[in-house]
């Protein structure tokens, strides 16, 4: 009777026991400091300050593509604009078309600048200028003496040869004598179009520093390959935003 009444009590206590047990609250598992330490990569903090990095990174992108573009032009074997790499010219046209973009320049910003080019370009294809078909005929006629001469036939290719060069040299002067105003011109009226939008500064310092480096005819069908490269990428920007 009495160990029956003990092991009664007994299983009693057990059941108390685990009743009080399991009403305690369980107090939650702490994170390692490494887990606490991990961003939460949905929370709005989190892609706020991507979003941010991200604008950062682009305004350095757009910033740092006008100084190289000078950097490049005002390299010591870029003589003249003709040295201008044309791979280098059209990468730097695509980077600086889109940044113009961004800054909101449009080509009625910049209408006067562009006609005026065009109209250079089309005043040096024109190409009627008496004084070149004088010294043409002049040169060819020197060339026929030579021709005729006694002298052994390597002499006689050599002096044509020269004559030929030193024709071009002239040539290519009186060409450019014909637009070499107008290209320097070129600059006051980027000028005017960066006092009137602030848009058009970062194009007036990149073309400004290219006109300063046009000394011959290739250097401006060279400034010409810059300039249209960048209208298109700028074009080309347009159309993505739309």
């Amino acid at each position: 009777m009495h160990l029956i009444f003990g092991r009664s009590l007994l299983g009693l206590n057990y059941l108390i026991a685990e009743i009080f047990m399991t009403n305690i609250p369980k107090k939650p598992n702490p994170r390692t400091p490494s887990e606490a330490s991990k961003p939460q990569l949905n929370s709005p903090v989190s892609k706020s300050t991507q979003e941010k990095s991200q604008s950062t990174t682009a305004v350095n992108t757009q910033t740092n593509i006008v100084k190289m573009i000078k950097d490049a032009i005002n390299h010591e074997e870029v003589k003249s604009l003709k040295n201008y790499s044309i791979r280098n010219l059209v990468n730097h046209a695509k980077d600086f078309g889109y940044y113009l973009k961004a800054q909101k320049l449009e080509t009625n910003q910049i209408r006067k600048f562009l006609d005026a080019v065009n109209q250079i370009k089309t005043r040096l294809a024109q190409d009627e200028d008496g004084k070149l078909k004088q010294i043409q005929e002049q040169a060819e006629v020197e060339k026929e003496k030579i021709r005729w001469s006694e002298i052994k036939e390597e002499e006689k290719n050599n002096k044509i040869q020269e004559i030929q060069v030193k024709l071009e040299a002239e040539q290519e002067k009186i060409r450019f004598s014909k637009i070499e105003i107008d290209v320097v011109l070129l600059k006051p009226k980027l000028a005017y179009a960066a006092a009137r939008q602030s848009a058009a500064k970062s194009l007036n310092e990149v073309m400004s520093l290219a006109i300063d480096k046009v000394h011959s005819t290739e250097d401006f069908y060279r400034l010409v390959q810059f300039i249209e490269s960048i209208i298109a990428y700028h074009k080309e920007a347009g159309s993505w935003r739309e």
